[in-house]
């Protein structure tokens, strides 16, 4: 009897055992997928925002638009100095690259979605180089700013003190022309106490040697004085010689801008009376760049020296504005026009220039 409780008991507490076992094991099993969930998710979930994230970036990057220049900070050498302009509206849509001088006008240089363009005009001061998205500058992508810095300052009293010695040295030149001319001229004996002019001479006068040497003499001064830098050097500034001199250099020196220039002539009228900054911001959508280069108390008998001097291939701008119907233009202003071409005018000049009078 004893024996048979005993195995009762036994198989009682085998089935408790069994069951907890069981239970044991469904919540490891538990505990293990949970773990598995929980650790695992993260990393998984993590893993697909991070690629998604690395193609948007890749997108994002792809439509961002840049604008650069190489360099952005150039050494004055000379007159102007070179950069490179880069852009990209990022998304293959048509640009519009506009550069403000100095605080000018905004003038259109380039367009397109991406390319490049050299700029050989930078002188000293800032250039805002801005990418926009239309021609009207509504929407704007991107900007760059282009420093031109001088590498050596201009010293104005040094170049004032440079004047007043070549002023003083074309007066000496002149007086020993003179002087040489009235010495050769002169009949007379060579005297050797001052004055050293002649009084008379036993000799013949060589007229034709004399004029020869006199012509000689004049078409080396006459040369060096008014068809080097030496005239242009000391004239000055507020003259009207001095005023087209200035102008006709500056154009001459100054670099293509690589857009349609238009060159723009005339009298007063024109050069106050015309805008180029207003021009070329109404037609900067076509590419166009307007100089104006009239000048007060100038004439069609002058404009054509200007052209030839600032242009002397005739192929630099892309269309010439003269103006119509100039109106009565008195005689009392030819010295003025006389002093105007001055700076201009070659010795091949001498019979149409004087013809026009």
């Amino acid at each position: 009897m004893v024996e048979k409780v005993r195995r009762n008991t036994s198989s009682l507490s085998a089935v408790p055992n069994a069951r907890a076992m069981l239970i044991l094991r469904s919540i490891f099993s538990a505990v293990a997928l949970w773990s598995a969930v929980c650790l695992g998710s993260p990393f998984i979930a993590s893993e697909i925002p991070q690629r998604n994230r690395a193609g948007a970036d890749v997108r994002q990057r792809e439509d961002v638009a840049t604008i650069r220049a190489t360099p952005d900070r150039v050494k004055i050498i000379g007159d102007s100095a070179t950069t490179d302009i880069a852009w990209n509206t990022g998304n293959g849509s048509l640009g519009f690259v506009f550069v403000t001088a100095n605080g000018r006008p905004p003038v259109l240089v380039a367009k397109g979605g991406e390319g490049s363009r050299v700029i050989s005009w930078i002188r000293t001061g800032n250039y805002v180089f801005e990418l926009y998205g239309d021609a009207e500058r509504r929407n704007l992508l991107a900007t760059v700013t282009v420093s031109g810095v001088a590498t050596e300052p201009e010293n104005p009293s040094r170049t004032g003190l440079l004047h007043d010695q070549l002023q003083w040295l074309l007066v000496a030149m002149s007086l020993m022309v003179i002087y040489v001319g009235l010495y050769l001229s002169s009949p007379g004996p060579v005297r050797t106490k001052f004055p050293l002019e002649p009084t008379t001479s036993p000799h013949r006068v060589h007229v034709a040697r004399n004029l020869v040497l006199g012509l000689i003499a004049f078409i080396c001064v006459d040369g060096v004085v008014f068809h080097t830098r030496l005239y242009t050097s000391i004239l000055a500034p507020e003259s009207y010689a001095g005023r087209m001199a200035a102008i006709t250099r500056a154009e001459k020196d100054r670099s293509s801008s690589g857009l349609k220039e238009v060159l723009v002539l005339g009298d007063s009228r024109m050069a106050e009376g015309f805008s180029a900054a207003v021009a070329d911001k109404l037609s900067s959508f076509e590419g166009f760049k307007f100089v104006n280069l009239a000048e007060p108390a100038s004439s069609v008998s002058v404009w054509d020296y200007m052209l030839r001097e600032v242009d002397p291939a005739r192929r630099r701008y892309w269309a010439i504005v003269v103006p119509y119907g100039i109106g009565f233009e008195p005689n009392s202003a030819d010295r003025l026009r006389i002093s105007m071409a001055a700076p201009l005018l070659r010795y091949g000049d001498s019979f149409s220039f004087a013809s026009i009078f």
